[in-house]
């Protein structure tokens, strides 16, 4: 796999614990909790030569708005280990941009660093500011220091923690990455509150149960003069006021964060719910500043009677057929998927003659939009600590896959999917039959709940080579991102029809049905609900166990016999084809052709 120059690893490290100034600063800007380092994201940059790598937080105008014409004297900043001669420190409004305030270090060391500035930065309230650092190491360095160091404790704040490699910078998404970068900014001047308590993030589980209790866990850090004891907050919808809580007892001083976990929260309203945490009262009062003092959050409230259900997760596979890499990555999943009868495994095509034009929409998925083989999905939901965006990610080992595989059963699917096929003989075509029943009218993170059925064959022959892959997608039946479905009355049902073109092998291939969400804005939320398959060679053709045709079919030797003329298809219960040869007890279905016929019969093998 060829990795970009934008790719970063998050490594863990050991915990480093360091005082951060001194001195008391007058006021402290930034996001993370407490001084011990957690992990760093380290380059995966080709090091053929030095390359600048940086880190910056985003303070918003709104939170300086209250400090205008005071000055940051004090730039902090934690990296595990160091790298290079110098450094340098800035403030900016504009990441890209070559001015602002600069300035190098020399002295720096692992662990925490205080920069006294030279010259101080006046507040504006206009503007957001950038402050951050740039690392310069060595050819050697630039891919095994750990440099870009978050904080210890997770809660990562969205939109405000950026990298960057030589002058290109990207946000870190606070899904993938949950922590906030270790830079600090101090502020000292004449603006003093005395009652200013500042809600820093909220967090709550993704998935509760109506009228249930759940918990709710916030950091607040006291930006006033005055000790903060206690405090009132209110959690709202649409405006109106659904929960309140008092916190009481906490004795935060000046200058510092903590952690408050608020019990006992009931949402009284079902399906995606975006609330609002409000800080109304501290101490009992006002506060003198009440712009940081709302946080949204988001819940999906699942009904009182909804309960989950077995879920079948979808694998894709991004693969071409040229090259020995599509043998070993068969090899590498297949020892995930051999043994499981929950998973189905389908294979994109790319950049090959089994590639097919609809699917090249799906580059989305990849980061960049740059695809690579092998790539994997799993029921495409995103991932913590990944090299790449995804949901497409490059998983080299089978033991990943696994643990992939098991993450999905912590994730409570509220619908089931039945596929059953017929195929005409005469019209070349086959119709599948997807019913859905859910528990729920809306389905978690729901954009546009989508129905995406796959053809997909089996045993299919690569060219010019003998090697054979299963889960080829020949077709996507109702285009590249499904048909639209509405489950307000908690059902729906639909007949797909579509040709068989003369070159599959109907025999070997599969009906993939999934429920889905499509987000056009966002590939990582883009997930599938639930999935189901159906044979197309054994369901629903012609007549089965039709007593004028047992002449047809005959058992002997432990294998099914046929007249000259006829040929025969075993499946196990499963759906899944077997040799016709040394067969054992169980149940068969067992499909005969011939003389422009089909018959299908269910057959029990009993000694």
């Amino acid at each position: 796999m060829k990795i970009s120059n934008r790719m970063l690893s998050v490594l863990c490290a050991t915990t480093l614990t360091m005082g951060v100034a001194a001195q008391q600063p007058t006021i402290r800007l930034g996001y993370c909790n407490g001084d011990k380092i957690s992990s760093s994201l380290i380059s995966q940059n080709d090091p053929t030569g030095n390359d600048q790598l940086c880190a910056a937080i985003l303070i918003k105008k709104e939170t300086l708005e209250k400090y205008e014409g005071d000055t940051i004297y004090q730039i902090s900043f934690a990296n595990e280990e160091k790298a290079g001669s110098f450094m340098t420190v800035f403030i900016k409004t504009d990441l890209q941009s070559t001015g602002g305030t600069v300035q190098n270090i020399t002295n720096h060391k692992e662990g925490w660093n205080d920069v006294k500035l030279n010259k101080p930065y006046v507040i504006k309230a206009d503007k957001d500011i950038y402050i951050g650092y740039v690392s310069y190491p060595s050819a050697d360095e630039v891919n095994t220091k750990r440099i870009l160091s978050f904080e210890r404790e997770p809660g990562g704040t969205p939109g405000v923690n950026w990298y960057g490699i030589n002058g290109q910078w990207w946000v870190v998404d606070s899904r993938t990455i949950d922590y906030d970068l270790c830079i600090r900014a101090y502020v000292k001047g004449k603006k003093y509150p005395s009652l200013d308590l500042g809600l820093d993030r909220v967090s709550n589980y993704d998935i509760v149960r109506q009228n249930t209790p759940t918990t709710l866990d916030m950091q607040v850090t006291n930006y006033g003069v005055s000790e903060v004891t206690g405090f009132t907050l209110e959690a709202q919808y649409k405006g109106e006021t659904f929960a309140t809580a008092d916190v009481k007892d906490i004795k935060l001083p000046h200058n510092e964060m903590t952690k408050v976990k608020i019990p006992n929260l009931v949402f009284p309203l079902v399906n995606n719910i975006d609330f609002n945490v409000v800080i109304t009262k501290i101490n009992g009062g006002a506060d003198e500043d009440a712009s940081d003092n709302t946080r949204p959050s988001y819940v999906y409230v699942m009904p009182e009677n909804a309960e989950p259900q077995p879920i079948t997760i979808l694998f894709e596979e991004f693969t071409s057929g040229q090259g020995i890499e599509t043998q070993q990555a068969d090899s590498v999943y297949g020892i995930s998927c051999r043994d499981r009868n929950d998973v189905i495994w389908v294979k994109h095509h790319v950049s090959d003659a089994l590639a097919l034009p609809e699917e090249s929409p799906y580059a989305w998925f990849f980061d960049n939009n740059a695809t690579f083989t092998p790539a994997v999905m799993v029921n495409r939901q995103a991932f913590e600590n990944t090299e790449t965006r995804g949901p497409a990610l490059f998983i080299p080992y089978n033991e990943y896959v696994t643990e992939m595989f098991d993450v999905m059963y912590k994730i409570p699917s509220f619908a089931t999917l039945d596929v059953n096929v017929t195929r005409n003989l005469q019209t070349g075509k086959a119709t599948a039959k997807v019913n859905i029943n859910s528990q729920v009218t809306e389905m978690p993170h729901q954009k546009s709940l989508r129905l995406t059925v796959y053809a997909v064959e089996d045993q299919v022959k690569m060219p010019g080579s003998d090697y054979a892959e299963n889960g080829i997608i020949r077709k996507i039946v109702n285009g590249t991102w499904g048909t639209v479905v509405d489950l307000s009355n908690y059902t729906y049902s639909e007949d797909f029809t579509f040709d068989i073109d003369p070159s599959w092998k109907a025999d070997d291939m599969r009906i993939v049905a999934f429920l889905n969400n499509y987000d056009y804005t966002d590939p990582l939320n883009s997930p599938v609900y639930n999935s189901a398959e159906a044979r197309l060679a054994t369901s629903g053709i012609s007549v089965i166990n039709d007593d004028s045709n047992a002449r047809l079919l005959t058992f002997s030797n432990r294998r099914f016999v046929v007249p000259a003329g006829y040929t025969v298809a075993v499946y196990d219960a499963s759906g899944r084809k077997v040799a016709n040869d040394n067969l054992k007890r169980g149940v068969y279905v067992v499909r005969v052709t011939g003389n422009d016929k089909a018959f299908t019969y269910k057959k029990c093998i009993t000694d």
